[in-house]
């Protein structure tokens, strides 16, 4: 069985959207929130740790617009930032951030899966090993085709 709704990582949108080794895995998941078997949320900050990422590579202005673009037709909603959220995320941030460890993006992401008592899905590896002592339940979306029991699309 699985959950019904999930906080969704970047990850997952950089996955479906760009490719790489978890693409199955995204495909799948986004295929189930577009039947309506699964809701995703993100925290707010989703959309700036995208922008950031890519125009970290460098990435030309038009495509990170249209990168942007094309994440709104994924059914997903952003949850509401709020100063809970945000003390929180540099709470956790001050307390585990920084090189190799929870990013400050992730540190918002981890504030929301909080605040609105959701659990992550995230490749994050040191979300994933850290996650009871952050104080969140995360999915792994290496692992979402076979820990929920589902198969990929052939």
């Amino acid at each position: 069985m699985y959950d019904k709704i999930l906080l969704a990582d970047t990850d997952l949108f950089f996955f479906y959207l760009k490719g790489g080794k978890l693409a199955q895995q995204a495909k799948h998941v986004i295929k189930m929130a577009s039947r309506g078997a699964l809701e995703l949320r993100t925290a707010p900050e989703v959309y700036d740790d995208a922008i950031s990422a890519l125009r970290s590579d460098n990435v030309a202005m038009p495509t990170i617009i249209e990168f942007v673009s094309m994440m709104k037709s994924i059914p997903h909603r952003a949850l509401a930032l709020n100063a809970e959220v945000a003390e929180e995320a540099l709470t956790l941030y001050r307390k585990y951030g920084g090189r190799r460890k929870l990013s400050y993006f992730d540190s918002f992401h981890a504030a929301t899966a909080k605040r609105y008592d959701l659990k992550l899905l995230t490749s994050d590896g040191y979300m994933q090993d850290h996650a009871s002592k952050i104080g969140i339940e995360v999915r792994s979306l290496q692992s979402i085709i076979t820990r929920e029991g589902l198969q990929p699309d052939g």
